[in-house]
């Protein structure tokens, strides 16, 4: 293809990957590190600070963008996607929730459809796709809760230390992160974060981009709100 088309296309893909690694309220070393492995700085290019500013103040109409050049391209393509956006969420052993949801979103945006992204998964990870649950429900959060407390609890013993897996609690740093605002923000700047943020991931407005952007809608405005209750104290 033209260089221009790869470079633009280069771009929705590390756009898109990163907002399935940043999704989980926490960007660790070895996400980033797999993204540079795919594809290598080079000069003029958009870095990963300026991606994630994008992910961070929630710029859907960027991300829908991507997912739209991305659809354009060959079905060879964008299976290859699916695989490393897939292999995206595996890099901290443990997929999240909202990453689930992106990839059912990213299979139903790019005509892929979920039977051929359970495939690749189960040959990827090894294991089957997990069905993740409706976040809107109450009693999904009480079947995380009991999750979480059991999982504590086995590697407790298994270890002898408390658990440090995805399911604890969300730490200081991972909530500012959520919100998208520095360390040291003030009352008013995580009051209007909160207030963007929470706008911007009502179901309403999503409605039209299918059952998986509702569902990724929803465990998002949940996230959200665990981070500003706890900021607020």
């Amino acid at each position: 293809m033209p260089q221009e088309h790869r470079e633009k296309l280069e771009n929705c893909v590390k756009l898109l990957l990163l907002w399935v690694a940043a999704s989980d309220g926490k960007l660790e070393e070895a996400e980033l590190e797999f993204i540079s492995s795919q594809f290598p700085d080079r000069a003029g290019t958009i870095t990963n600070d300026e991606f994630l500013a994008v992910i961070r103040s929630a710029d859907l109409e960027s991300i829908e963008k991507a997912i739209r050049m991305v659809a354009a391209e060959s079905r060879e393509l964008r299976l290859a996607f699916i695989d490393m956006a897939v292999a995206m969420s595996l890099v901290d052993r443990d997929i999240a929730v909202a990453e689930n949801h992106i990839l059912r979103f990213y299979a139903d945006a790019l005509h892929v459809g979920l039977g051929n992204l359970e495939k690749r998964f189960q040959a990827i990870a090894g294991r089957p796709f997990e069905n993740p649950g409706d976040p809107s429900d109450p009693q999904w959060w009480l079947q995380r809760q009991g999750k979480s407390v059991e999982s504590e609890e086995n590697e407790t013993k298994g270890q002898g230390g408390p658990s440090t897996g995805s399911n604890s609690p969300m730490s200081i740093a991972q909530a500012h992160s959520v919100l998208g605002v520095r360390l040291n923000a003030n009352h008013d700047d995580i009051e209007k974060a909160y207030e963007n943020l929470a706008s911007i991931f009502e179901v309403g407005r999503v409605e039209a981009m299918g059952e998986a952007a509702v569902s990724l809608a929803n465990s998002r405005f949940k996230k959200i709100q665990q981070a500003y209750w706890l900021l607020k104290g």
